[in-house]
């Protein structure tokens, strides 16, 4: 086109994608970011294309509130924790149950020492790989008293055991002594069981009351050194110390230098405590074994792993400390865990949100996903806020207590009630703040339509197969598994996806432009089935959406043909959409692409806008300059 006086052509490219932007105006984002951004991720090479469907598996009658698996004997197994249930299930066989008894609220498992452990705020349970109970059932009965004289004393050895009321008391014969005294009275029920050097013995009366055996024949004397002669089992009740176990909803590993440990929290009797099991076995609690962490007007919400520290966030009040930072190890054959506070005025908002995405854990705060960082140059814990492109929407969610996070594919994703889910990308670049202190975002996304109140992601090499749960009952599955153009639905429903450039001015705001009728394209990623439309806004249309351009975009594909709209395109290259649309005299535009159709792939390569540029500032720039010039003169 001949060049007009005043006027000069240009073409815009957008072609660097990164993600979505909603943390300012549309016409103030990045030319690499959207600002109107839904279902889209980026691809292998950075490229916006629309996220994986999912469809439905199984569907119950009651809410799905855990979903968790483990290796028992080198075979998988899954379980769904549903309503008052729990079941087991996979791909291909329906949940089978297998426990009831459960509440009906968010529980959480972690695996440890061969088996499953889940807590669920009122009951702690263990699966084995082939059954499922509460962890009192089979719980680790300690021996609190060795060396004990038949009248009392004795040295100290064990921890009485939180999950159990039974203990064990070993004593000193001496042939003589038939009355033992135990330390504490006999519960009224309860069997009470003794050996005497190893064989065990039913030749005993007890005074409960007084905690009492006594023995119809005294124990003989040992016959070399100090061993003991009689070891004594009996239930011996504390009020309350089962409740302080069953009644956690968090829990976590952790030991020296391994995870051979169960932490367990979120009590809502004690918020600020946790406690922490025995080497590879939760089915015993040490009731010594406990840390109160901070005030007790904030509760324990999450932790997260910082190298050789196990850190601990709490929810935040605005005064107290937040985050802890706990080590162990070893002092005189036992184990310590000394904690220091590490950082005040950030908490998190959601049990649920805490997750590491690749070596940095993350958590949601008020503010947004957050990290707990190091300082680079005082070596002290921070944290960081990771979320900033999408923390204005992400933050006036409603229900942001009960996000649920998971990692999957490189990206941290935090799901919401109302469907909604915000996905942080490791694979990208990150964008630094301050490159120096190592303060940097992540590129972010925003998918709708994901209804997942809990997560799992199970590995299998370098594959990541995605779960998720539904307040409706359903277990549903990521389609990563599917090869063909179902794949991008969710359960047979049309994904709505969605990109757009800024609002752009292209520059200056005060120069008029017109959007040129040829040269102006969409390039589309190839699909074997694929279709766009593209629209317009400019302040020309009001800031209203105007269709330009639209179109199916397929490549003939033999194992997946559409006979209503069948091709012979063989081209697996990008494809074009032109606009053919001319749009004068605009300051702003901005160009949207969407696909709304089930079972198509879609995705942009780049976006090319060709305009003329108007060398003039505005039509009245001169009424005015000729205005102000009058006043100047006869004021």
């Amino acid at each position: 086109m001949a060049k007009k006086t005043g006027v000069s052509i240009r073409q815009s490219v957008y072609k660097t994608f990164r993600g979505a932007d909603f943390s300012t105006d549309p016409s103030l984002v990045d030319y690499s970011r959207s600002p109107l951004c839904t279902n889209i991720v980026a691809d292998g090479g950075g490229m916006p294309q629309k996220r994986l469907g999912w469809r439905k598996l199984w569907q119950k009658d009651k809410p799905v509130y855990g979903l968790f698996a483990g290796r028992f004997d080198g075979a998988e197994k899954k379980l769904a924790h549903i309503g008052t249930a729990l079941y087991a299930w996979d791909d291909e066989t329906a949940p089978t149950e297998i426990l009831t008894g459960l509440p009906e609220r968010r529980s959480r498992a972690a695996y440890l020492a061969g088996k499953l452990w889940i807590v669920t705020g009122a009951g702690f349970y263990v699966y084995d790989g082939t059954a499922a109970h509460r962890a009192s059932q089979n719980a680790y009965i300690p021996t609190t008293v060795i060396t004990r004289s038949p009248t009392g004393g004795g040295q100290s050895y064990e921890n009485v055991n939180m999950l159990t009321p039974y203990r064990k008391n070993a004593f000193q014969t001496d042939g003589t002594a038939t009355d033992f005294q135990l330390d504490g009275d006999i519960d009224a029920t309860g069997t009470v069981r003794a050996w005497v050097f190893g064989e065990e013995t039913t030749a005993f009366t007890l005074d409960r009351e007084k905690g009492i055996i006594k023995m119809t024949t005294a124990p003989a004397k040992p016959t070399a050194g100090s061993e003991d002669g009689l070891v004594v089992e009996f239930p011996h009740t504390v009020a309350g110390y089962t409740d302080r176990i069953d009644k956690c909803t968090i829990i976590t590993t952790y030991g020296i230098g391994t995870n051979d440990r169960a932490v367990l929290s979120g009590n809502e009797d004690l918020p600020n405590v946790d406690w922490t099991s025995g080497m590879n076995d939760p089915t015993y609690f040490p009731d010594l074994l406990y840390n109160e962490v901070g005030s007790e007007a904030t509760a324990i919400l999450g932790y997260c792993r910082l190298g050789r520290s196990l850190g601990i966030v709490k929810e935040d009040n605005g005064q107290d400390s937040t985050i802890y930072l706990r080590t162990a190890e070893l002092q005189d054959s036992e184990i310590a865990q000394p904690q220091q506070q590490a950082v005040a005025g950030v908490g998190s908002i959601a049990p649920g949100s805490f997750a590491s995405l690749l070596d940095d854990p993350l958590f949601l705060s008020r503010n947004g996903a957050m990290a707990v960082a190091t300082n680079s140059y005082t070596s002290e814990k921070i944290t960081q806020g990771r979320s900033f492109y999408v923390n204005n929407r992400l933050n006036d969610e409603p229900e942001r207590e009960k996000a649920e996070a998971v990692i999957w594919n490189g990206m941290y994703m935090l799901a919401l009630p109302n469907g909604h889910v915000y996905a942080l990308d490791g694979r990208q670049n990150k964008t630094y703040r301050s490159a120096a202190l190592g303060d940097y975002v992540y590129e972010g996304y925003y998918f709708e339509n994901i209804p997942a109140s809990c997560w799992l992601n199970r590995r299998a090499g370098a594959e990541e197969s995605l779960y998720f749960g539904t307040a409706d009952g359903r277990i549903c599955k990521l389609n990563t598994d599917i090869e063909d153009m179902s794949r991008y639905s969710d359960d047979g429903a049309a994904i709505s996806a969605v990109w757009a450039t800024k609002y752009d001015d292209d520059g200056t705001p005060a120069v008029l432009k017109t959007l040129l009728k040829r040269g102006c394209c969409v390039t589309i990623k190839p699909y074997a089935r694929s279709s766009a439309e593209v629209y317009i806004r400019a302040d020309r249309t009001g800031g209203h959406e105007k269709k330009v351009a639209g179109k199916p975009m397929d490549i003939l594909d033999f194992s997946d043909i559409d006979f209503e709209r069948i091709t012979f395109n063989t081209d697996e290259s990008p494809q074009e959409i032109f606009l053919n649309r001319k749009v004068k005299n605009y300051k702003r535009l901005q160009i949207i692409v969407r696909n709304q159709e089930p079972n198509e792939g879609f995705g942009i390569f780049q976006i090319t806008p060709e305009l003329y540029m108007d060398h003039l500032l505005h039509p009245h720039y001169f009424q005015m300059l000729r205005y102000f010039e009058f006043l100047y003169l006869y004021s």
